[in-house]
């Protein structure tokens, strides 16, 4: 199913969600982390797009994947319940 802001993905195949997703094709994870790069761009979950959020609720549980979002990059830390570093590939 596609919208007009995004595309319907699964994850975990249980729960669904809309995000804007870029181009690109990549695909994000989440990786908890203790230590913050010097160069890494800190994003806290509730300045985040709620597509985003809800995103980060999922993956922050897992080692799964979604589709990129326009509002994170790779090597972005996330302050979430702990710190998460976006990976892409």
């Amino acid at each position: 199913m596609v919208s007009n802001d995004g595309a319907t993905f699964m994850i975990n195949r249980v729960i669904c969600y809309h995000m804007a997703i870029r181009e690109s094709g990549r695909r994000i994870r989440l990786r908890r982390t203790g230590r913050i790069p010097a160069d890494a761009e800190v994003r806290h979950y509730d300045e985040l797009a709620e597509e985003t959020q809800v995103a980060i609720t999922e993956l922050a549980g897992g080692p799964w994947t979604a589709p990129e979002t326009g509002d994170l990059d790779d090597g972005d830390v996330v302050k979430f319940t702990e710190y998460y570093e976006v990976r892409a590939r």
